[in-house]
C-alpha cells in the first residue's frame, strides 16, 4: 500500500510541477508588453496576414449607417381591395336608395300638383257659378227694385304645391362622398340602364387601379389618370365617365405597404457593401518611439503580440490545457497499469521516470526561447527506451511532447519534427545496446534529424522553401543544428548511464554486457573455486538466452541470470555434482542434511549478489531458479530409511519463476544437469529431445511455470530451442543409430 501512494505523490507532484512549467511557460506570458498611451521602444512588424479591427469597423459602421438611411421600396397590397369593393357595395346601396327615395318624392309631387290643378279648376268653377248666381240675383233685385246684392268674393286658390327635394339630403345623411348639386341630380335622373352601366366600369376600374396601382391619395394626378384610363374602356359619356372617377377616386385606399423582401435584401447588401482592411504580413504595425494609440493596441491584440497582463486573462485556455494535462497523465497512468505494471510496485523505477520526465520538461522550460532543433526532447524517449521500456517510450512521449509544446508555445514544425523524431529514436535505441555501436548510432540518428528537419521546413516553407535563397540557406542551418542535436542526444544519454545504474539501480543492456564479462569478481571465483559450476553456467547462460530469445524475452537479462544463478555454490562448491573430483560426500551424509546443503546454495547467493550489488533481476532469478522444486534423490534416499518422512523438508522454500526470463533459466538449470548425466549413456539425439521434453513437462506438471507467463506456445518453443543448442553442444558425444551413420 505504502508503494502504491508513494507512487500517488509521484504522480501528484509531476502534475503539480507540469502546470506550474506550463503556466509560467511561452504559451501563456510570451508577448509584447505595451500599453495605450505609452511609447513604442521598438519597431514592430506584422507576422503574419490578419484583419484590420478598427478600420473594418469603421467601414462597416459606414454601411450599417447607409443602409438604414436607404430609401424604403413600397409594393402593393392586393388585400385592400376587399375592402374597397365593400364599400362600393355599400355606397352603391346607398346611392340606390337615394334613387328610390327621390322617386317616391318625385311621384309624390306629381300626384300633389294633379290634386292642385282640380282643385284649382274646381275653385274656379264655383266661382264662375257665384258669379253667374249673382248676376241672376242682380237681374231680379233690379226687376223687382230690390237692393243689388253683393257681388260674391272668390275664395282662395289653392296654393301650388312646392317641391322640397328632401330626397337630395340623403347624400349628406347616408354618403360620405360630396357630390355637386350637378352630380346630385344626375345620380337621381340617370335611367336604371346607366347607372348599372356605370357602376359596373366603377367595379371594375376601382379593381383594375386598387389591386395593380399604387394608391396613396386620391388627388395624385397619376392614380386619376389610371382611373380614367380604366373608365375609357367603357362607352360611358362625359358626364358619367366624371361622375364614375368622382366615386372611384373617392372610394380607392391606401394599398402602398413597404416590400419586406426588397428592402431586407438592400438592407443586407448595403450593410455588407463594405471593406474588409488587412494587415499584411511584414506592415509595419508601431514604429520606433511611437505613441500607442488603441487602435495600434487593438492591432497587436488581434496578432496576439500582446503579453497577457495575468493568468486570468486566459482564465478558459488555463482551464482548458491542465484539463488536457490531467488526460493525458490519466491516459499514460492508465496504459502502464495494463501494459507496465510492475512499475507500480517498483518504486525506483517509478522514481527513475519521475526524475526523467521533470529534468527535461526543466530543461524545455530553460531553454524555451530557442529554436525546435535545441530542445532537450529527444533525452526523454532515448532514456525511457534504454532504462525501462522502448514500448513506454513511445507513449509516454508523445505525452511530453503534447506538454512541452504548451511550455514553449510550439507551432505546426515543433509538433511533426518532434512526433516522428522521438518515434525514431526509440526504436533506434536498440541498437545502443553496445557500446561499440554507439558512435554508429548517433551517426544514424544525426543524419535522419538532418533529413527530418529539411522534410519538416519544406512542408512549413510550402512553395517558396527553394525560391528565396535565405530560406534555403536558414533551412540548411536548422537541419545542421537538428543533426548536432541528434548525435549529442545519444552521446549525453549513453554517457549518463553510469549515473542512472548508480543512483536508481537500473540495468541497461550495457550494464548486462558488464555483467557478462568473465573479469568480474564472481565469474572469476566462479572458475577458480567451482570450475565445474561456471561451465554449467555458461552452458545454462546459452541454453536461456536462446530460449528467452526465441519466446520474445529479454535474451540479455536471461543470459546473465544464467551466468549467476548457482554463484551460491561458491560456499560449499565440492558438495555438488559437477565440481566432485573423487569420493562423493553425500554419501557420509543423511539425506535431510544433504538436501540442506544443496538448498543453501540459493541463500548463500543471494547474499553474495546483495554484497556485490548485482542487479535486483539476478537475486529475483537466483530466488526463484529452483522453486519450490523437489530433491527427488535425496527424498527417495530418505524414504528408504523412514516412509514417512515429510515432502516439503525436500522442496525449495522459495519462489517460483515470476517472469519468462526466470522460468528460461530454471528450466535451462533442469535439462543441462540432466542431459549432462546421461551423456554416457545416449545413444541417439531422439532421447535428448525425449529427455528436454520429460524435464520440462515435469516442470509444468509440478506448477514451477503457473506464474511466470509462459503459454504452451512458449513452452514448445524452449523445447525446440534446448534441442538445437544442446544438440550441436555434444554432437560428439552422442552415438548416432546406425542407420544415420549409414
Amino acid at each position: 500500500m505504502k508503494k502504491y501512494l508513494l507512487n500517488a505523490g509521484f504522480v501528484m507532484a509531476a502534475f503539480f510541477i507540469t502546470c506550474l512549467a506550463i503556466a509560467t511557460g511561452a504559451y501563456f506570458n510570451s508577448g509584447l508588453t505595451m500599453t495605450v498611451g505609452s511609447l513604442s521602444e521598438i519597431r514592430v512588424r506584422a507576422p503574419r496576414d490578419t484583419e484590420n479591427i478598427a478600420e473594418t469597423n469603421r467601414n462597416r459602421q459606414m454601411a450599417q449607417d447607409f443602409a438604414e438611411n436607404l430609401q424604403l421600396v413600397f409594393t402593393v397590397d392586393p388585400s385592400e381591395w376587399t375592402w374597397v369593393e365593400n364599400n362600393l357595395g355599400i355606397r352603391r346601396s346607398e346611392l340606390e336608395g337615394i334613387r328610390e327615395a327621390y322617386r317616391e318624392e318625385r311621384n309624390a309631387h306629381e300626384y300633389a300638383i294633379e290634386a292642385w290643378e282640380a282643385q284649382t279648376i274646381a275653385h274656379t268653377e264655383a266661382h264662375e257659378q257665384s258669379l253667374a248666381q249673382w248676376q241672376s240675383e242682380r237681374d231680379v233685385a233690379i226687376s223687382m227694385g230690390y237692393p243689388i246684392p253683393p257681388i260674391p268674393v272668390p275664395l282662395p286658390a289653392p296654393e301650388r304645391p312646392e317641391w322640397l327635394g328632401e330626397s337630395f339630403l340623403l347624400f349628406d345623411e347616408y354618403h360620405t362622398i360630396l357630390f355637386s348639386e350637378t352630380q346630385q341630380e344626375q345620380v337621381v335622373n340617370m335611367s336604371h340602364e346607366n347607372f348599372y352601366e356605370m357602376w359596373e366600369a366603377i367595379i371594375s376600374s376601382a379593381e383594375i387601379v386598387q389591386t395593380q396601382h399604387m394608391v396613396q391619395h386620391f388627388i395624385d394626378v397619376m392614380v386619376q389618370n389610371q382611373v380614367r384610363v380604366a373608365l375609357l374602356t367603357y362607352s360611358l359619356d362625359r358626364a358619367t365617365e366624371e361622375l364614375a372617377e368622382h366615386i372611384i377616386l373617392h372610394s380607392l385606399m391606401n394599398n402602398i405597404i413597404p416590400d419586406e423582401e426588397t428592402n431586407r435584401q438592400n438592407f443586407l447588401e448595403a450593410i455588407n457593401n463594405y471593406e474588409v482592411v488587412m494587415i499584411l504580413e511584414g506592415d509595419i504595425i508601431v514604429d520606433e518611439r511611437q505613441i500607442i494609440t488603441q487602435e495600434i493596441y487593438d492591432a497587436l491584440q488581434a496578432l496576439d503580440m500582446l503579453a497577457p497582463e495575468s493568468l486570468m486573462d486566459n482564465l478558459y485556455a488555463v482551464l482548458g490545457v491542465f484539463f488536457l494535462v490531467a488526460m493525458l497523465f490519466l491516459a499514460c497512468i492508465m496504459y502502464l497499469n495494463f501494459y507496465r505494471p510492475a512499475i507500480t510496485s517498483n518504486s525506483r523505477e517509478a522514481m527513475l521516470l519521475l526524475v526523467l520526465y521533470l529534468l527535461t520538461i526543466s530543461l524545455v522550460w530553460t531553454l524555451g526561447n530557442l529554436s525546435f532543433p535545441f530542445l532537450p526532447i529527444l533525452i526523454f524517449p532515448m532514456l525511457v527506451a534504454i532504462l525501462i521500456d522502448r514500448r513506454c517510450s513511445t507513449v509516454l512521449t508523445f505525452a511530453v511532447i503534447l506538454i512541452c509544446f504548451f511550455i514553449v508555445d510550439g507551432d505546426m514544425t515543433y509538433l511533426m519534427f518532434y512526433s516522428v523524431s522521438s518515434i525514431l529514436i526509440c526504436l533506434f535505441s536498440r541498437y545502443t545496446t553496445e557500446r561499440g555501436k554507439s558512435i554508429w548510432t548517433g551517426l544514424l540518428i544525426s543524419a535522419v534529424m538532418f533529413v527530418l528537419a529539411i522534410a519538416v521546413m519544406l512542408v512549413a516553407e510550402r512553395n517558396d522553401a527553394l525560391h528565396d535563397p535565405q530560406v534555403v540557406q536558414q533551412m540548411f542551418i536548422t537541419a545542421g543544428f537538428a543533426a548536432v542535436a541528434g548525435i549529442l542526444t545519444v552521446f549525453v544519454c549513453m554517457g549518463s548511464l553510469p549515473l542512472w545504474e548508480t543512483f536508481f539501480g537500473v540495468v541497461t543492456p550495457v550494464k548486462l554486457l558488464d555483467l557478462t564479462n568473465p573479469t568480474n569478481l564472481l565469474l572469476r571465483r566462479l572458475t577458480i573455486e567451482a570450475p565445474g559450476t561456471y561451465h554449467h553456467s555458461l552452458i545454462v547462460a546459452n541454453l536461456a538466452e536462446t530460449a528467452a530469445l526465441d519466446i520474445g524475452a529479454n535474451a540479455h537479462a536471461a543470459r546473465v541470470g544464467g551466468y549467476y544463478h548457482d554463484v551460491g555454490k561458491l560456499k560449499f562448491p565440492h558438495y555438488f555434482v559437477e565440481n566432485l573430483d573423487g569420493e562423493n560426500p553425500h554419501d557420509h551424509l543423511d539425506p535431510l542434511n544433504s538436501t540442506q546443503i544443496i538448498m543453501s546454495h540459493v541463500s548463500y547467493g543471494l547474499t553474495l549478489a546483495t554484497e556485490h550489488r548485482l542487479p535486483q533481476f539476478v537475486r529475483d532469478i537466483i530466488r526463484e531458479h529452483h522453486g519450490t522444486t523437489l530433491l527427488q534423490y535425496f527424498y527417495s534416499k530418505s524414504r528408504e530409511k523412514d516412509v514417512e518422512c515429510d515432502e516439503k523438508d525436500f522442496r525449495y522454500p522459495y519462489t517460483i519463476p515470476q517472469t519468462k526470463e526466470s522460468a528460461c533459466v530454471m528450466l535451462a538449470d533442469s535439462v543441462e544437469a540432466a542431459v549432462r548425466s546421461m551423456i554416457p549413456k545416449i545413444q541417439s539425439v531422439d532421447e535428448v529431445e525425449k529427455t528436454i521434453r520429460f524435464i520440462i513437462r515435469g516442470k509444468l506438471n509440478d506448477g514451477q511455470l503457473a506464474e511466470s507467463d509462459l503459454s504452451i506456445k512458449d513452452v514448445t518453443i524452449i523445447e525446440q530451442s534446448f534441442f538445437r543448442v544442446l544438440k550441436g553442444m555434444y554432437h560428439e558425444r552422442i552415438a548416432y543409430p546406425s542407420k544415420a551413420r549409414a
